[in-house]
């Protein structure tokens, strides 16, 4: 089979600008494989290349743990070298189909588009919607995160298990976020369904198989036996039928102007008691909408902005001036970053406190505490996605926690992770500063050694000091500072015990991060940090 360079075909705004789309032509198969079965790169694949198919495989971290069943990250490194496209699955496998699936969709992807980079796979631009449920936050996130294809199953057309022939994707008719399965190879699928399935590929329209192992000795109900499957593909071969990856409908597609299909703003499944789960953000800020509308007027949020927060249709408000400094909780919404933002994917607001600065119009900074928490050689928290956490390597994602207000005007924070370790912070202004405490609590039976946290100061949100530049910057442990642009105002920041000071100018932002003692059963930790003005 003759090697596709998935990672040059052109992005789908470029492509559908380069060239009409042409039409399907008649005996058109897409071959699709999900969950990172084992048998994909020991039976499948070896298979697909000797009969010159092409195939998309859509992978997940979700079962990758059984590596007696399912592939690992470099086996599926060795797939994509063989030719053949790799999708992503979204890492834990979960529902997408509500606010709060949709939530976490962003950082799913992301983890996976993270251990392909390390194995040399491109980032996908093809997906497939897990147990083939969708919903529209969801598809709002495919789009911005670069997905041009996604596959859905046959339902809701076709009721899931039924052995129906589905609808074949027509580009005129359906989206291509949502490109239905024709045909699913069941363990009780025989010969005659599959040969009912492939006559639907006419003109103008594409057949898309679903398969999942061949064999999938973890996942019987979904099981395809390898029998069947070489009678299949030996058919396709011998009546001369055209199988592609997903991604290569593209031609056919005007991603620019896709149909205005019927499940467009379709939930697939509608949630048998009618109500929907929101995003935990969303759900906390709708408990306290009075405090977080007032809080985000003095962000300047725009509408757009406060919709993502309370996911109400908000109206346009009028920034409310803010007299600094002071301390307020980060409303979220809005991303804390100017720049490298893929750093800092999906960033839960319950770390990030906001201090409006105290020099007129100078706007705010955002404290990160903490960013991220290291111990015995692992990543035990981070407040967004960027790489796995020891937490998501078991496919358990953290939740967002908010700050609590206090009435001496300081924000305090606690969290408890899957090991009943705990940590929290507290910020409060004092004598002209902001005064900071870190602790962690170990309620593990196991001693916390080797532990570090990273602490970051986001300038982004302050116009002076805002520039993507090193140059206004320095770093003498345990100080880092950022000088405003006129060269008249300083923040600095600084940690006892720091281990790093330094910034990324990318954000910008600068950091004192420190480290803590070994930490045994029963004992809590702590450090303290300051920050404060010149100027």
């Amino acid at each position: 089979m003759k090697r596709r360079d998935f990672g040059s075909i052109l992005p789908g705004s470029l492509l559908a600008a380069a060239a009409t789309p042409r039409p399907i032509p008649a005996k058109t198969v897409v071959l699709t494989f999900d969950d990172a079965v084992k048998s994909h790169r020991t039976f499948v694949g070896p298979l697909l290349k000797e009969l010159g198919f092409n195939a998309t495989f859509f992978v997940t971290h979700r079962w990758m743990p059984d590596e007696a069943n399912f592939m690992t990250w470099a086996e599926i490194g060795e797939l994509h070298a063989m030719g053949f496209e790799i999708g992503n699955h979204s890492w834990t496998h979960a529902d997408a189909s509500t606010p709060r699936g949709a939530a976490r969709l962003e950082s799913e992807l992301a983890l996976v588009e993270y251990e392909l980079n390390r194995v040399k796979v491109p980032k996908p631009a093809s997906f497939a919607w897990c147990g083939n449920t969708f919903g529209p936050e969801a598809m709002d996130v495919l789009r911005e995160r670069g997905i041009t294809m996604a596959r859905r199953g046959g339902a809701p057309e076709v009721e899931y298990g039924k052995l129906i022939v589905g609808p074949a994707f027509d580009p005129a008719r359906h989206h291509p976020l949502l490109i239905p399965t024709t045909g699913d190879g069941y363990p009780d699928w025989t010969f005659e369904d599959f040969l009912k399935v492939i006559a639907e590929a006419r003109e103008g329209r594409a057949v898309v198989l679903q398969f999942h192992g061949v064999p999938d000795v973890a996942h019987p109900w979904v099981h395809t036996p390898p029998v069947a499957f070489r009678r299949y593909l030996d058919h396709l071969k011998k009546e001369g039928f055209n199988t592609l990856a997903l991604r290569e409908l593209q031609p056919f597609v005007d991603l620019a102007h896709p149909p205005s299909d019927a499940l467009l703003g379709t939930r697939y499944r509608a949630p048998k008691d009618g109500k929907l789960a929101l995003a935990p953000e969303v759900e906390a800020s709708r408990l306290d909408l009075s405090h977080w509308r007032s809080n985000m007027r003095e962000h300047g949020y725009t509408a757009a902005e406060a919709g993502l927060v309370t996911g109400e249709g908000e109206k346009p408000a009028a920034r409310t001036p803010v007299q600094g400094p002071k301390l307020a909780p980060y409303p979220g919404g809005r991303h804390v970053r100017l720049g490298f933002r893929e750093g800092g994917i999906a960033p839960m607001r319950g770390t990030k406190a906001s201090l409006f600065l105290p020099w007129e119009e100078a706007g705010y900074a955002v404290i990160d505490v903490p960013e991220a928490i290291f111990a015995n050689g692992k990543l035990m928290f981070l407040g967004h996605t960027h790489i796995p956490t020891m937490w998501d390597r078991q496919n358990i994602g953290i939740t967002n926690r908010d700050w609590t207000r206090r009435a001496d005007v300081a924000l305090s924070s606690e969290w408890t992770l899957p090991n009943q370790v705990s940590f929290g912070a507290e910020v409060r202004l004092e004598e002209g500063e902001v005064r900071m405490n870190l602790w962690v609590r170990n309620g593990s039976p196991e001693p916390l050694t080797a532990m570090r946290s990273q602490v970051c100061v986001l300038l982004g949100g302050a116009p002076g000091f805002a520039a993507q530049t090193a140059a206004n910057k320095t770093f003498v442990s345990p100080r880092a500072s950022a000088r405003s642009l006129n060269g008249q105002r300083v923040i600095h920041t600084e940690w006892e015990d720091c281990q790093r000071a330094w910034g990324d100018a990318r954000c910008p932002c600068i950091h004192s991060d420190p480290k803590f003692p070994d930490c045994a059963p029963g004992e809590t930790v702590r450090r303290a940090g300051r920050l404060w003005f010149e100027g």
